[in-house]
């Protein structure tokens, strides 16, 4: 059944507007999470509960699952499971990304905190920004990693040093920002709009981390003429040639979206529903995680348009 856009909010704002809400989500998923490992070594195939934040690492892509409190890598052919890592002892991840030494860095929305993951497993907090955090992207130094807040009435972009220096505000005064990206522009693409635009006004924007100055995108749908937002814009991420995927979690679905004039084109609607956010892969396919289950869509280039068959992650 198709959620409103009301049932939309209210569940996204469930996840954050009470940490003992949230905390009550997340703690009745802990006793269904699955060891990291078999009786015999080999990785666990259970399915996350959830895909939210995703990041890519070769041919593999890292998931983050909040719900399940941990993070794992799967192949986008086959779904297969190849490494996990529980940290729900620490907190419990929205969104990750790939960082210089091949270690991990997530965000932990209802904890509030930045983390780093060892491979092998052992995770130490980096910092603690407050509750809300959720995108995640690797600074253009290799230094840092730049975090932003989807909720909590924060409204900054912050880069939190690998080292543990002290965090440093990056920009202010922003919307409310989901999984976002580097374009091969320079520029960090957010989408905007939040549980607020679950009604057609979500929007994408782009942020120049040299100045922190934000700047909106217009955004048309040429074969949608009537519309003139997502359904709750909810990831970006941007392709070596530069064109723009778009997570619309509401009405689930994935956009190309030019950088340059705005014009936004559905791949076509997902099974998933409500989704979460977007990869791109390398060799055109464009993935969509959803906001809970342990299932992705991998839209697949097919003639003229996609193929969006739903890969089960694990089994």
């Amino acid at each position: 059944m198709a959620m409103t856009g009301a049932t939309m909010q209210a569940r996204w704002r469930a996840r954050a507007a009470a940490m003992s809400a949230a905390a009550l989500l997340v703690a009745g998923a802990a006793a269904c999470a699955a060891p990291p490992a078999n009786p015999d070594g080999s990785v666990s195939q259970a399915a996350p509960l959830s895909v939210h934040g995703m990041a890519r690492e070769g041919s593999k892509v890292w998931a983050a699952d909040l719900l399940g409190g941990q993070l794992v890598r799967f192949d986008p052919a086959s779904g297969a499971i190849d490494e996990r890592y529980n940290v729900q002892n620490v907190c419990r991840p929205d969104d990750v990304v790939v960082v210089p030494g091949n270690d991990l860095a997530a965000t932990c929305p209802t904890q509030g905190l930045v983390i780093r993951v060892h491979r092998g497993g052992a995770a130490v907090v980096l910092a603690s920004v407050g509750v809300g955090v959720n995108p995640i992207v690797l600074d253009p130094s290799g230094t840092s990693v730049l975090v932003g807040f989807t909720y909590g009435g924060d409204n900054r972009l912050l880069r939190v040093p690998l080292d543990g220096s002290p965090v440093t505000t990056v920009a202010s005064g922003l919307p409310n920002l989901s999984g976002f990206g580097f374009g091969p522009d320079g520029y960090l693409w957010v989408p905007t709009g939040g549980a607020d635009g679950s009604l057609g006004t979500g929007g994408i924007g782009r942020i120049d981390i040299s100045t922190g100055a934000f700047t909106p995108l217009t955004l048309s749908f040429p074969a949608e003429p009537a519309r003139t937002g997502l359904d709750f814009a909810s990831g970006i991420d941007v392709a070596a040639d530069g064109t723009l995927f778009a997570a619309q979690a509401l009405n689930a679905a994935a956009y190309a979206v030019s950088p340059i004039t705005g014009a936004a084109t559905s791949l076509g609607p997902s099974p998933v529903n409500p989704a979460d956010n977007v990869l791109t892969l390398g060799d055109g396919r464009v993935v969509l995680s959803s906001f809970s289950g342990g299932s992705v869509t991998v839209y697949t280039p097919s003639g003229p348009g996609y193929a969006t068959p739903v890969l089960a992650i694990g089994h």
